[in-house]
């Protein structure tokens, strides 16, 4: 019984945080800055709304503070769109031959981008790689 309480808590909690209403401070924000963009699906927590949408053929998540503030945004793109720069530094990273997995850009306020990738080699060895601008490795 405790374990259904329990279910049927964290079920209602999920639906309402789904509905809940996004401040028009955060909305208008975010359509100033993401001006063409339809069907866009809100998250939050601890202050900071998240929106996930499609623009053109790419997925964008941006976060956004309670005053409607851009804190972030991510771009994911392909192994394919990552700049020469940063393909040629993870190849010649340690890392060079482990499989790619996913990859985003990541926008902040007053920075250049920088670039994610996350590799894996075999089913249990995975590592995140930041790469800024000019493609040097942040970390790893």
């Amino acid at each position: 019984m405790k374990k259904i309480m329990v279910l049927l808590l964290s079920a209602s909690f999920v639906t309402a945080s789904a509905f809940a209403k996004i401040p028009s401070k955060v909305d208008n924000a975010f359509h100033a800055r993401y001006s063409k963009v339809s069907d866009v699906k809100w998250s939050h927590g601890l202050g900071d709304y998240k929106a996930s949408f499609y623009m053109g053929d790419y997925q964008y998540k941006a976060k956004f503070d309670k005053q409607g503030n851009w804190k972030e945004s991510e771009k994911i793109i392909g192994k394919d769109r990552l700049p020469v720069m940063v393909k040629n530094s993870f190849k010649r990273s340690k890392y060079g031959e482990w499989n790619v997995k996913s990859s985003y850009e990541k926008y902040t306020p007053n920075e250049k981008p920088k670039y994610h990738i996350t590799a894996a080699k075999g089913d249990f060895k995975r590592k995140t790689l930041m790469f800024d601008h000019h493609g040097q490795l942040m970390n790893g």
